[in-house]
């Protein structure tokens, strides 16, 4: 679970910090566990919430509005993602900006849909896509910059 705060936050004392809010939460609400569903399962919803509810008061959303998508369509060797480690990724998505970093957590990590983003984050559907794009486009560039050194290195 502490892999799931680490993406949401830009460093690790705050991923901790709201891991062990998370926690806590976890432990004063474990007599509302149902049964229903894996015991992890629940516990991931509780530490997500609160990652978001700590994120959300520090992330500034706005209104951008993608109305096509424009996918920069530069290829990327797909060796580059066997060689990277798990930091480096970790590093890229935590030099991502704050907002587009939660959008792009919801929706590749989390797996939610851009309504359900929108409803969570109190942003307009056009602003989720708009983060989401932003986001891969970062880090299209920078994984491009990093296959460019790593030739270079060569």
């Amino acid at each position: 679970m502490m892999k799931v705060c680490l993406r949401y936050f830009h460093n690790d004392d705050d991923a901790a910090a709201c891991y062990n809010a998370s926690m806590y939460i976890v432990f004063v609400k474990i007599n509302q566990f149902e049964n229903k569903g894996e015991f992890l399962g629940w516990v991931r919803q509780i530490v997500v919430r609160t990652c978001l509810n700590e994120v959300k008061s520090l992330a500034r959303f706005e209104s951008q509005e993608l109305q096509e998508v424009h996918i920069n369509s530069s290829y990327i060797q797909p060796e580059i993602y066997s060689d990277m480690q798990a930091q480096e990724l970790l590093k890229l998505l935590r030099s991502l900006p704050a907002s587009s970093a939660i959008v792009f957590n919801l929706y590749v990590m989390e797996g939610l849909a851009h309504q359900q983003i929108a409803d969570e984050l109190g942003i307009s559907l056009g602003t989720s896509k708009w983060h989401l794009n932003n986001a891969r486009t970062i880090l299209k560039q920078r994984i491009k910059s990093l296959q460019q050194d790593e030739y270079a290195r060569q």
